[in-house]
């Protein structure tokens, strides 16, 4: 390592501070790559290669060199983050070409690059990669693990790439390529040229804005049962649902009520003939795929009555043959007829008494 100055000893304890605040309180292994040789303080390489010591005075083990922390939180930055709605973090990544310094080795075009997940989810996790057209290996990553209560997203908040190291101890804005392509850094310029030794590394931070998806229930019902009875005890069957949150109708169950099989369908109406007269319950059981799971749903509304009665048909009365005849007419004649009977049996008598004088 080559001497400092005393500007440069100044400044590298501010920074040291800065990599102290930073500096995980508890560092995992896992995450970083590729596997690569590592070195230590004392005995650095002969070419160049990004975060491969492992026993930095300020870093520590550099290989792990990406981490984060919520911006408002006390604390150092951590590899778990659990976060929140509305949460604002700040992602720092540590960036060091371990070249010796009397070689002279500088990194061309050195990039650094943080994925950020698209994917709603409560357990997720970003990736920082630091590339170098000359480094070996060309390309180091790290990640940072995302925990919340619920599914959420993250965003980068644009302008909040910075760069901080010797040079720019207050720190010096990036480009917001840093969450796509990459952006370039460097040391007294941000032109990717970085040489070989720690009085040239640096910190970059961006901040990300936390988006909780809102907690939606699925939700399901049966909300009617339409029945129409039709001539010969058929029953027109038709079933009411609504789907909310996830939840998907799959099939319905009609039971007739009159103790035959239920039908089990994917239509939701249904027809059946019933084999005698009867009031009968029909009833409809609709079935949803909620979350990869079977629910049932059914409801007094969607439970109704039907009543088939078989009409009493009444006997049929055969008019006479003829009617008797009662009109004037034949009033007048009878009293004709009785009249002349009447004289007849009068002019008897009467001649009859006569031959006795």
């Amino acid at each position: 390592m080559s001497k400092f100055t005393f500007k440069q000893k100044l400044t590298t304890l501010m920074l040291a501070v800065l990599g102290a605040i930073l500096v995980p309180a508890a560092i995992a292994l896992a995450g970083w790559g590729p596997g690569r040789p590592s070195f230590t303080w004392n005995s650095p390489p002969n070419y160049i290669t990004f975060n491969s010591f492992t026993n930095n005075p300020v870093a520590g083990d550099e290989r792990p060199f990406f981490s984060g922390k919520v911006s408002s939180a006390p604390g150092n930055v951590v590899d778990l983050i659990q976060v929140n709605d509305n949460d604002q973090l700040t992602l720092r990544v540590y960036f060091h070409n371990n070249a010796a310094a009397n070689l002279n080795l500088v990194a061309k075009n050195t990039k650094v690059r943080i994925s950020l997940p698209k994917t709603p989810s409560t357990y997720t996790w970003s990736s920082a990669y630091i590339s170098a057209d000359n480094a070996n290996p060309g390309i180091v990553s790290d990640s940072v693990d995302l925990a919340g209560s619920q599914p959420f997203t993250v965003e980068y908040i644009p302008g909040s790439a910075i760069l901080q190291n010797n040079v720019f101890p207050n720190g010096t804005p990036l480009s917001d390529s840093i969450v796509s392509t990459g952006a370039l850094v460097g040391y007294n310029a941000i032109d990717g040229n970085v040489p070989g030794c720690e009085q040239f590394s640096g910190w970059v931070t961006i901040k990300i804005k936390v988006k909780m998806q809102s907690i939606v229930t699925p939700a399901y019902a049966c909300t009617l049962l339409d029945v129409k009875a039709q001539p010969n005890r058929k029953v027109d069957a038709a079933v009411n649902y609504t789907t909310s949150g996830g939840a998907t109708f799959k099939n319905v169950t009609f039971d007739w009520g009159d103790g035959s099989t239920p039908l089990l369908t994917t239509n939701t109406s249904a027809s059946y003939t019933y084999a005698k007269d009867g009031t009968y319950s029909v009833k409809a059981t609709v079935k949803f795929d909620v979350s990869g799971t079977e629910q049932a749903a059914t409801s007094v509304e969607c439970s109704k009555q039907v009543t088939f009665t078989t009409p009493v048909t009444p006997p049929v009365v055969q008019p006479p043959a003829k009617l008797p005849v009662t009109g004037p007419g034949s009033t007048a004649a009878a009293l004709f007829v009785g009249v002349s009977a009447f004289a007849s049996i009068f002019h008897y008598l009467w001649s009859g008494r006569k031959f006795d004088l």
